[in-house]
This record gives C-alpha cells, structure tokens and sequence, in this order.
C-alpha cells in the first residue's frame, strides 16, 4: 500500500491520546537516522549477495525488505534500529534471536514457523528501545506492527497449555501430582494459581524433571495448594489449583531497558492485518499508563476470523494482556496471561462481537499501585468493583471453559454501556439489551470482588456505573421481547464478596457451584433466577492464612478479614423479584465467629424488597437453612426482609413466608425460628409504600398496624422521600408522616393479586383530591365516601373526617398493585 495513504488511515484510527512523539513521516531510515539497508534479493540473510553493496546489515541499522522479495534469517543479526518487512522474512530452522527498536509489517510477512509446521527450534523477538519516544505510523514505539496487508506468522511447539492438580500440594512441597501428564521438561517455567482468599498466593515455579503426571520442582512450595474434588448430596465441587505453562520456544520480549519503568514492547494488529500467534511467549510486554499500548492488541480490525491467539503464555506485562478493540471474530484458545495491570482479556468499547474465547487461564491480575506511581489506563482499572481478568463489554461473544484465577478485583465483569465508546461509538448498537451468546462452563476464583459481576458499566468518561442487564429479542426496539441470558455452569470459590454479582432482568444461573465465597450469588432489580446447583459455605479446602489476616475458630482462612463475624450466606435476596430453585445447599454452619445461613438478605440495605422473592425444591445437607440478620434502625430493606418457600422445602408447609423479626410482619400465629432470627407465617404480603414525589422531605414514616405493632421507617438514601416496607395484606394500618403531608404523596401497594387490599389511614388537616393508578385527571379521580361505606367500595373511594384521612388500596382485575396519588390541588400543581 502507498505509504502516505497508510499514515492518513493511521491518523483516522488512532486517537492522540495514544501518547508519544508527534506521528512520523517520511521513510524508516529518515525517522531513525540509522543506516538504511534494503534488500536487493531474496535469499540468506547471511548472503552479501542479499544487500546493497554486498554488505549484510550491521548493527544500528533500518533494515527494509521490499515487496516481491523473500529473505531467510539464517542467523542473529545485530540489534536493528527497524525492521520494515514489505516481502517476506522467514525463520530459518536453528536458534535465533533477533533484535529490533521496532519491526513493521508493511504488507508483508514475518513468518517464525506455519500453522501446521510449528518451529522446531527456539527464536526470540526482543523489542528495545535504543532511540526512546518514536511514534512509528502512530502506533507508538518499541512494537511489532501488522498494517494493511501485513501477516504475523508465530507458530511455537504445541505443549500442553495448562492442567489441573490431581492431589493437593502442601508447603514445603517440591512435587505436583497432575490431573494430566503433560510435555513439559526441565528449566520450564510454571505459574500455580492461588486456592485461597489471596490471589498472592500464586507461585511462579521451575521444573527440575517430570515423570508421568508428578512434577518435580527446584525449590519447595511457599504456600499450600489444593487438589482435590469434593462431593456434597451429589454434587460435585471442583477447586483444584490450575497450573500454567510459561515457557514456549518462541519469545516475543521487551528488553530489559526500562523495565523499571514498566515501559514494554507491543504487537499492534491493523485493519487488514493478520496474526495467527500460536505457542508463543510474550513477556515484558505493555506499556504501563499509556492508552492503546498493549502487549498483544487487535486495533479496530473489523473481521478478524482469518487471525487466532492460542496456545500462548502472557506473563510479567505492564498493561493489560490481550486487548480486542473493534474487533469481532477472532479465536483466543487456551492461553495462559498472568501478571498483569488492569484489566487483562480486554473487549474495549463495546462493539466487539462474534469472538470465541475458551479454555484460557489468566491468574494474578492486579489494580495499579499508586504508592508505586502506577497509573491506571482507564477509571474502572482501579476502584471498585476493581480491575478484571476478562473484560466483556458485549454479550455477542462466546465465553466456554475459561478460568480466572485470582486477582483485585473480577474475574468475569460484563461491564455493558449502553452504547458502544471511544473509537467504535455507536447509537445503534445496544450492549445492554444485547442477548446473550454463551457464557459456560468458566470457573473463577480467589478475587477481592466477585468471581462473575454482570453490572456496573462504563459510560462515555470512562467511569462506571450500576447499570441493567434486559436482553431483548430486538436490542434496538426497547418494546421487543425478553429474553432470558443464560450463565450455564459456572463455577466460584474462594471470592472474599460474592461468587456472582447480576443486575437487570432475566438473568438466570443454571447448574452452577458456588463455595467458599462471603456471599454465593446475589441477584439485584428483578425476574432473576439461580436454578439447579450447589452452593457450600465451606469446604475441606481451608486455605492457608497469610499473617494479616484474622482466623476462624478452625484456623480457616475467612472470606473478609476486616469483618471476621461477616455472616456467610449463599442465595442472597435482594430487591427482586429473584428466585431459588433446585439448588443443593451444604455446609452452611454457625459457629462462634459468625452466623451462617443458606438463604439470606444482603445485609444493611436501605432499599425496597419484593415479598413475593422465592425458593423452591431446594435441598440442603448440614446447613443452617435461613439466617435473617436484625434489622438496623434505618435500614427499611432488613425490616422488609421476606420471601415466599412455594414448595415447602425451607419451612415444611408450600406457600408460607419466611419474615425478619420485624413487629409489622409477624403475630402470635407466626413461628419464631431462633437458628434463622426468623418468623414462619401463613400470611399474603405485599410491599406497601409511600413516595414523596417532589422531594419535599418527609422525614420519617410510623407505620402501626391496627393491633398496635409498629414500625417506623428511615426512607432511602439521598432525599430519603420513597418509604416501602413489606406489610401483610387484608389489614389496616396508620402511616404517620414525621413532617406532614406533602404537595404531593403517592402511595400503593405491590406484589399482590386481584382482590387484595390495604386501609392506610393518615392524618391530613384538608381535604386533598386524590387520583387511582397513576392517572391524575377527572376520570381517575376518587369520590369521597362515609367511613361505613369506605369498606364496602373496590378502592374507587375515600373517606376524611376530623382530620383524618382514610384510603382503601385495592388491586384491581388483571393487576398486581394499587397506587394513589394525593394532592393539595386539582392536578398535584
């Protein structure tokens, strides 16, 4: 391709912020000043014959091989200012190092081995940095750049990527029982991920000899290493350390120079480039801080089907490990990234869809440590939820068989904006009402977060948000049907918050384990489901403490150490409406550190509750069925703490509800169950509520139901003007607001069926005009009645009299609420 039109398409891909010296011109030789040396034919690289004037290129020189020309490096060359590759250079059979400022694919090949003749020998691409701060063709410098045109042949010996232990390895260990005998040797270097709370207890090992499956390592294990598959009432739970291959035959390296700058090389695909990059060893790779400068990173590539990265190792990089930007299509299959700064697998903006990502392995991925004046590339590299291990930021992609094995933060974060950002900005794609293509069968474990986290996307600066997963047939059509995103057989353990963090609609858990984690799986907003799987609250794997952290009555490692009473749980309700359905619960015992229940609420929460939350055929196998912590003073949502057992697998009796010891929801017909902090009560609840409309502020709400129990409530959070608890139906209570009655009150209960009702009495010192279902205009607008009559009448009318105000909310045919407003004036004006 005519080099001007090149640099012009490279302008309009990359942004400034890509960092760096102003974009270069001119030709290699120009930008670097070195001496040119052009190939003038094909052959040896060793043949002076190849050279202008019979002189093979020395050190310090910008080395171009033309296109229609086709050159064999015979031998290790000195280190090159550039390398520009227009034709074809291929690696000849022997060892061979090559060294180079930066190699540019201008169209041409670079071609170590072929797919289906991997190289046999072992070859070493070190990027340096001798003339610091280029920015060749925009893309920055110290890289591998694969232009239009360009091929990236990298094809190492096939080994066996990664396994599993087959027996647990304890401290001071110098051998490892695997579950698979691999083709690993002496010298090769190993990374064994964490099985604890702690991601730094992954270990980087070298071998000393193998024999069948059994590894024999140069120095003992620092930490123990679990290996074994445990059963519980038939289910079976996996945590067995993973174990990685670091070492390949070929090497793609930066060069020690400024490494404590965290300063890297950097492979660049570009659209109409093509890297197929098998066996392959990238290390000291990344550029810390800077935008767009990654180790191995497919730059708005479109299409990438005729590319693949799999059967490599990622490790000691300085920003991220493989990022996708604008690119769909591509194959990333069964590689090892560990070692990392921020977010590793990384889908940038949004728009990447139709890539399959299976059985990688990518361990110890770490937030930027600004003691160390590490900055981080993007605001959700650090803070909270905090940086992840795969980065998803469209649900069209294929995610099977991965694991995430330890880190700060995540170990799958579907973290969807509602468009696509940066580059690939789009109004027309919907990331989070995409359906969901495939997430099966991943495993993660030992993240200071979530194991799995389907929430909290970016916006356009870059920052996250709580955001809502609603998958829709159409995404583009908002009134198109549901569908449910199935997340089949995944697999959390050792997570110090949750297993699984989901926010949105339809969302459903199938066939998952769940153990070890602080919380199993929590599901927030509504119609979400956990179905069939195992949840176990500890297990034989008891970890191995690191010294600041507090230890459990067994000397087990707990889940969070700045809160060792933490009460572990394992479905966690939340605002709902969620659902418990066919899962195994097991060991979720109380001891004298904590409480421990297999159901509970998430805890401290301000927020409404549905009471129609459910489980059904649920088992459990030593476990403390339910624990219900007591609700804190201004915290409404532990007050409405409730949820509907339709089988009668939890209480014994199908259609009875577990309540919080909260007066307003339980009577002397209740049961109290002492284990739970709980109530069993046969009653229909439903979520009765007030909301201040124009924020005027209310203060505080007193709800006392009519035989005098009382509860009085805080609001949410911010302007504290939505009160909501959960209430039994078919009774009447007062609501007494702290501050009066405001301009404007809406009011209604949810959650119920047609015939329910409530009688909320108020004190208002006028008549106000009052409007049914949201509809505020004459045809909705209720008639006062007497108080005899107010009972007799379907919720069509009210009562006033000596200053008090008396409603009846009652659900209509073909609906599940009722909803008032009152007014001070005609229309709430």
């Amino acid at each position: 391709m005519n080099r001007l039109l090149i640099l012009v398409l490279s302008s309009l891909l990359l942004s400034p912020q890509a960092g760096g010296a102003a974009p270069a011109v001119g030709s290699h030789a120009e930008i670097h000043g070195g001496a040119a040396a052009e190939a003038v034919a094909g052959g040896r690289w060793s043949d002076p014959h190849t050279w202008p004037g019979g002189q093979v290129p020395a050190m310090g020189a910008a080395v171009t091989i033309p296109a229609g020309k086709a050159v064999v490096l015979d031998v290790s060359p000195p280190r090159l200012a550039s390398l520009t590759v227009q034709g074809r250079l291929t690696f000849a059979e022997k060892d061979l190092d090559l060294k180079a400022d930066w190699i540019m694919l201008d169209g041409g090949t670079l071609e170590v081995g072929r797919e289906g003749q991997p190289f046999a020998h072992r070859a070493t691409l070190t990027l340096t940095d001798a003339r610091p701060g280029e920015n060749v063709m925009d893309m920055g410098d110290k890289l591998i750049g694969v232009m239009d045109g360009g091929h990236l042949e990298l094809h190492g010996q096939p080994r066996l990527s990664w396994t599993r232990l087959a027996q647990t390895a304890r401290v001071g260990s110098t051998a490892l029982r695997l579950q698979t005998s691999p083709n690993w040797g002496p010298g090769d270097r190993l990374v064994l991920a964490s099985t604890d709370f702690d991601a730094a207890q992954q270990e980087t090992v070298t071998v000393r000899s193998v024999s069948g499956s059994t590894v024999t390592l140069t120095a003992p294990l620092k930490f123990m290493h679990f290996g074994e598959v445990q059963t519980f009432g038939g289910g079976t739970l996996d945590e067995r350390a993973e174990v990685g291959l670091l070492t390949r035959n070929v090497t793609v390296q930066g060069s020690v120079e400024r490494r404590n700058e965290a300063f890297g090389g950097q492979i660049m695909v570009m659209r109409g480039g093509q890297a197929r990059v098998e066996g392959t060893e990238l290390t000291r790779m990344g550029q810390a801080g800077l935008l767009r400068r990654y180790p191995l990173h497919f730059h708005m590539v479109g299409s990438a089907r005729a590319s693949y990265v799999r059967g490599n190792s990622l490790h000691d990089l300085f920003n991220r490990c493989l990022t996708l930007h604008g690119t769909n299509d591509l194959n990333v299959d069964g590689n090892v990234m560990t070692g990392t700064v921020g977010h590793c697998l990384f889908l940038e903006d949004g728009a990447e869809t139709g890539n399959v990502i299976t059985d990688n392995l990518v361990l110890g991925t770490r937030a930027p440590d600004s003691k160390k004046g590490e900055k981080a590339v993007l605001p959700s590299d650090t803070g909270f939820p905090g940086p992840s291990s795969y980065w998803i930021s469209n649900p069209a992609n294929t995610l099977r068989g991965n694991v995430a094995a330890g880190g700060d933060g995540v170990g799958f974060w579907y973290a969807l904006a509602e468009h696509p950002t940066g580059l690939s900005r789009s109004e027309g794609i919907w990331p989070q009402r995409t359906p969901l293509t495939a997430f099966e069968n991943n495993v993660a474990h030992s993240y200071v977060t979530a194991g799995l986290d389907v929430d909290h996307g970016p916006g356009a600066d870059g920052y996250v948000n709580p955001t809502e997963y609603h998958p829709l047939r159409n995404p583009a059509d908002e009134k198109s049907a549901a569908v449910p995103a199935y997340f089949d057989r995944f697999t959390a353990y050792k997570n110090r918050n949750s297993g699984a963090w989901f926010r949105g609609f339809n969302q459903v858990l199938r066939g998952a384990v769940l153990a070890d984690n602080a919380v199993g799986v929590t599901f927030a907003s509504s119609l979400n489901a956990m179905e069939g799987g195992l949840i176990v609250g500890e297990s034989a794997n008891v970890g191995t403490p690191p010294n600041w952290e507090k230890r459990g009555a067994e000397g087990r490692s707990l889940p969070l150490p700045q809160q060792a009473d933490f009460p572990i749980r394992g479905f966690e309700f939340y605002d709902g409406t969620v659902r418990a359905s066919g899962v195994t619960f097991a060991n979720f015992l109380p001891s004298a550190l904590r409480p421990a229940g297999a159901l509970g609420y998430r805890r401290q929460n301000h927020y409404p509750l549905s009471p129609v939350n459910a489980a059904e055929n649920l088992r459990f196998v030593e476990a403390n069925r339910v624990y219900f912590e007591t609700p804190l003073g201004e915290a409404d949502g532990d007050k409405s703490a409730t949820f509907l057992d339709l089988s009668g697998s939890v209480t014994g009796q199908a259609g009875r509800s577990v309540v919080a010891s909260n007066p307003l929801l339980f009577d002397s017909s209740c049961t109290r169950r002492a284990e739970w902090n709980a109530y069993i009560c046969d009653k229909p609840y439903g979520r009765l509520w007030l909301d201040d409309v124009e924020r005027g502020g209310v203060g505080s709400v007193t709800l006392r139901r009519a035989d005098g129990a009382t509860a009085v409530l805080a609001g949410t959070p911010g302007a504290r003007a939505l009160f909501s608890t959960t209430a039994p139906a078919r009774l009447n209570y007062t609501a007494t607001l702290a501050r009066g009655l405001p301009r404007h009150l809406r009011l209604g209960i949810n959650d119920r069926v047609p015939g329910d009702w409530v009688r909320l009495d108020l004190a208002v010192p006028y008549e106000p005009v009052i409007y049914r279902d949201w509809w505020i205009d004459a045809r909705s607008r209720l008639k006062r009645v007497s108080r005899q009559a107010l009972d007799a009448t379907n919720g069509e009318g009210y009562a006033w009299e000596n200053g008090t105000l008396f409603l009846k909310l009652s659900v209509q045919p073909g609906r599940t609420y009722a909803a008032l407003d009152l007014c001070r004036t005609n229309l709430c004006q």
